[in-house]
């Protein structure tokens, strides 16, 4: 919307055609891997415009950017925002990125309005949330958080060249020393994260703001169901053990029940299917799935995965095969603060934009911090709902609406302690 076109619309979008086109050689989009040339090139960029806005820099051990704002009462409490600066392969511009820009962009209100802060603010540029250099997310956070020390930086290892974590961090320009990295008690008011909905819900209900209740919790598994291979036209129809027919039996039916029971509660997805031998004159005598299972609620996690052991001991009996159910990961729902979202809704009421309640079905730095701190979400609509991908759109006016949201988030937070 051209005719709304604001100076801070004007700086958002500079910000993020320069960062676009800040990337490590990809067929398209744009690729920033923590530690790489380009994303080293990015933080000096996003430093740049921390400066440029009155903020003292530094990096800290692992590569996560902080910009200070220093407050007139340093010994108060500190008021964090932002996201992070990494991004998966053939990335949009803005996953992340756009909360960056957002909370320095309410550092920049905070000088311009003249009314200095009593409490020390700071804008943070996280590292490793993607998990695409080492295969495990959140990492800044983590560290932040004390979760991670200096075993993983000789534990965790590059998934495509093969180097540890403190190999890679060397190259960058980093010691490796994480002195004053963890911050788990360290005194903090409150951490603030805008971010892009990565979904279609904010953009279908027309609404300008989303207020995250919940990010939700996650089991992921892999499903093997075993049964006997043979030639594809010899064996009669009902002497087979065909694993893929299993298999499917089994993912449709359980498809079936999230869908009936929990249709805007829950998400299922089998994003991996194999078949072996995979022939197109054998039949399959195993068939390998995975599953996604992620809900707001972790009863309902639980219920899905008490039907899907029963139904996998129907499969097994009714088709004459073996079924086994593996679970690689859980996570359980991460509540936000309940205050702030509501101080959050109030914000947008009192500025007049539409806003709705919505939990996260994606995983975020606040999920880490809302265990330290009072911990809150902005969502920001994202077009089509696409994300991770070069298509991927925030609009500037709804990154401005965020930055004026958490600008005003931030001054009631200063004062609620006078």
């Amino acid at each position: 919307m051209e005719e709304m076109e604001t100076e801070t619309t004007k700086r958002l979008q500079t910000e993020i055609e320069t960062l676009k086109n800040i990337s490590e050689p990809c067929q398209c989009g744009t690729t920033r891997y923590s530690y790489s040339k380009a994303y080293k090139e990015g933080v000096s960029y996003v430093r740049g415009v921390m400066e440029d806005c009155g903020l003292k820099t530094r990096e800290d051990g692992v590569g996560n950017l902080i910009g200070t704002l220093p407050g007139t009462e340093p010994e108060l409490s500190k008021i964090l925002s932002g996201s992070h600066l990494d991004t998966v392969r053939c990335a949009g511009a803005f996953d992340g990125i756009a909360g960056v820009l957002c909370a320095i962009e309410a550092a920049r209100m905070v000088k311009e309005s003249g009314v200095p802060l009593r409490h020390t603010y700071e804008a943070l540029g996280m590292i490793g949330e993607e998990g695409t250099r080492f295969g495990k997310a959140l990492l800044g956070s983590q560290f932040i958080a004390g979760i991670y020390g200096t075993d993983e930086l000789d534990e965790f290892v590059g998934t495509e060249d093969g180097k540890t974590m403190r190999q890679a961090m060397n190259e960058y320009g980093l010691s490796g020393e994480l002195d004053g990295v963890s911050r788990k008690d360290e005194n903090i008011k409150a951490f603030l994260e805008i971010h892009g909905e990565q979904g279609p819900v904010l953009e279908q209900g027309q609404k300008e703001i989303g207020i995250v209740d919940t990010i939700v919790g996650l089991s992921w598994l892999v499903v093997k169901v075993t049964g006997q291979a043979g030639h594809s036209g010899t064996v009669p129809m009902n002497l087979r053990k065909d694993a893929g027919t299993g298999a499917f039996h089994l993912l449709c039916r359980i498809h079936d029940y999230v869908y009936e029971n929990y249709c805007g509660q829950a998400t299922l997805t089998a994003g991996q299917v194999t078949l072996s031998p995979g022939s197109m004159n054998s039949i399959p005598g195993q068939c390998e799935f995975s599953l996604d299972i992620r809900s707001g609620e972790e009863e309902i996690i639980r219920d899905i995965l008490k039907h899907l052991e029963q139904y996998a001991e129907e499969v097994s009996e009714k088709y004459s095969m073996q079924v086994e159910v593996q679970e690689l990961t859980r996570k359980e729902p991460v509540k936000m603060n309940t205050e702030l979202a509501g101080g959050i809704e109030k914000t947008c009421e009192e500025l007049g934009y539409t806003n709705m309640r919505l939990n996260s079905g994606a995983g975020h730095d606040s999920m880490i911090f809302a265990k330290l701190w009072n911990t809150a979400m902005i969502f920001l609509p994202n077009r089509d709902g696409i994300s991770h991908h070069p298509d991927e759109w925030i609009d500037y006016e709804a990154m401005e609406a965020g930055s004026r949201v958490l600008y005003e988030m931030i001054r009631k937070l200063d004062k609620e302690d006078e």
